[in-house]
């Protein structure tokens, strides 16, 4: 699962670069790219693989990483997320065209609101205008608890958001603080395409349901043209998007095996791949020279959560601690082949957040088998019928260990996993199903135990995974000390002085092992030399689709091969 927090989300919570400039709308946008000197060609359908179906695309709701990269593609926001230099900025449409803002300034006595002005002219896929009414609508609906949108917590310190005209909107925070301008750079969503609906119908809307042949409005250079259900989405260009994209199509497959995803973009039958586990780099170098791989630099994530409500023993953090302590996070990325792009994890927080990353303040779990079999130990767990498996009151420490199916890597994790935990005496059974089926699973709280992946948000702010009642909480962490942290946290004026508070947060939740976080790695996606145009970084794989070009002479039906 990838943005939430967020990945969920498209801005990821980007720092600031500083206030629009006052041209007209449109100018200075951001034009094709081109590589290696050559001049970008229209024409040609890019062949992506990915891991699952698209679910529900649309920004308000979305929740798994293919809705996200989708939603990525296809709607625009105020502002558009970049990353330079190492960290993330926001653009103005003087530098993006997936930008509705041309400018934007903190606003009344104490810079608790920020305006921004939108570009005029521009339209949904439809043709229908998109103005601040738009912009007012979707905040409502994320507000709206009949929705549920799971970026609920993102809108916890805005008081309202007001349409001055049909392209100045006002956001109006109850007090300055760090995340405003993430808070209120979403993804905007169509009013008139679902004004009128209940709010709690959305989700089974039959513009969700049918999205293809236009019937999914959108905002950004691509749209969903067709879609085959649980085999591939195709988008075509957007006739309304400001920047016509230079690719005819770009068809999103449904791959869901690694070993199938990685043939095929061997064969050429895809172009891009993603993603790509580490230990198949050499394989793919070896069989098509012509594949280049592309990193979101520790982006990611891979943890095992724990369901209290599910199992007892699993509400106990030293027992948490204890399955964590058991598991050899250094062997097992060496055993994955993944010391390249991989380091062990103490806590929420990547390396890319600089600000608030501190290895030394919480430092991953050391690996101490013993010491975990004396904490179980002493919670009452022994094996007291020699059958190598420990009880308590009668009842053998047993689970199950939940993940999605056409992943190696988390595959070969739970086997890894499962022989650490037999040692210490603990009997782990293990389950794989189709992805957006365990997602399902992981949403309603009905697993045990989960093996999952979180795209890191791009900002410090944990609240979208660890706040009380958050739709991605769904290990039901509650720790009120925790909590008092992001409200003080929220409450600071600058990144900087919010970030001793983030920091104490992320070492109690450390601290309390709401999830054995096992590695922070980087997602590779293997491209073929046949897309150009194509960046690549920890921001996002889909952040500038529009560019994507296939050379004239290879974009025939079979030039992919």
């Amino acid at each position: 699962m990838r943005r939430t927090a967020p990945a969920l989300v498209a801005l990821g919570g980007l720092v600031a670069a500083g206030c629009g400039g006052d041209r007209g709308a449109g100018e200075g946008m951001a034009k094709g790219r081109s590589d290696g000197g050559e001049t970008p060609v229209a024409g040609g359908t890019a062949i992506v693989a990915q891991i699952s179906d698209i679910d529900k695309p649309l920004s308000i709701i979305y929740e798994g990483n293919v809705d996200g990269d989708v939603s990525d593609i296809m709607y625009m926001a105020l502002l558009r997320g970049s990353w330079k230099d190492g960290k993330a900025v926001y653009l103005t449409s003087h530098d993006s065209p997936m930008s509705l803002a041309w400018h934007w300034e903190y606003a009344g006595p104490d810079s608790a609101s920020i305006r921004y002005r939108m570009r005029s002219g521009l339209r949904w896929s439809d043709g229908e205008p998109i103005t601040a009414r738009d912009v007012v609508w979707t905040y409502d609906m994320i507000r709206s608890p009949r929705v549920a949108s799971p970026r609920q917590d993102f809108v916890q310190q805005l008081d309202s958001v007001v349409a001055e005209n049909d392209s100045t909107v006002v956001f109006h925070f109850a007090r300055q603080y760090p995340e405003m301008l993430f808070h209120s750079g979403l993804p905007i969503a169509p009013r008139h395409a679902y004004e009128g609906t209940p709010p709690e119908q959305i989700r089974s809307h039959p513009r969700l349901l049918r999205p293809d042949s236009g019937n999914l409005v959108v905002s950004g250079p691509y749209m969903i043209g067709s879609w085959r259900r649980g085999q591939q989405v195709t988008l075509v260009r957007n006739p309304h998007f400001p920047v016509r994209g230079h690719l005819d199509q770009i068809v999103l497959r449904v791959i869901p095996e690694s070993a199938t995803r990685t043939i095929e973009l061997q064969t050429g039958r895809v172009d891009i791949a993603r993603p790509i586990a580490a230990d198949q780099v050499p394989q793919i170098r070896a069989q098509a020279p012509n594949v280049r791989f592309e990193a979101e630099e520790k982006r990611n994530y891979d943890y095992i959560a724990y369901n209290p409500r599910a199992l007892d023993a699993f509400a106990d953090p030293e027992i948490r601690r204890a399955l964590g302590m058991a598991i050899d996070v250094e062997a097992m990325i060496r055993a994955l082949q993944m010391e390249e792009i991989a380091v062990p994890a103490g806590g929420p927080y990547s390396p890319i957040l600089t600000q608030v990353y501190d290895p030394k303040r919480t430092p991953p779990l050391a690996y101490d088998p013993e010491q975990a079999m004396r904490i179980l130990e002493s919670k009452g767990w022994r094996d007291t019928d020699g059958d190598g498996i420990r009880e308590k009151n009668g009842r053998p420490f047993r689970f199950t260990l939940l993940t999605n199916s056409g992943n190696q890597r988390r595959a070969d994790i739970q086997q890894i996993v499962q022989q650490y935990w037999k040692r210490i005496g603990v009997d782990v059974r293990l389950q794989q199903m189709e992805f957006n089926s365990f997602q399902s699973r992981i949403f309603d709280k009905n697993f045990e135990a989960a093996l999952g992946n979180w795209s890191v948000g791009l900002s410090p702010d944990l609240t979208a995974l660890w706040a009380k009642g958050t739709t991605y909480n769904y290990v039901s962490y509650d720790n009120p000390r925790v909590f008092e942290l992001f409200r003080q946290a929220l409450e600071q004026p600058t990144e900087e002085e919010a970030a001793p508070y983030w920091m104490a947060a992320a070492d109690l939740i450390s601290k309390d092992q709401p999830y054995t976080f096992l590695f922070y790695f980087d997602q590779l996606s293997g491209v073929s030399d046949r897309i150009r145009g194509m960046k690549v970084d920890t921001y996002s794989a889909f952040q500038n689709v529009w560019e994507w070009w296939i050379p004239q002479d290879r974009q025939g039906a079979s030039s992919a091969r």
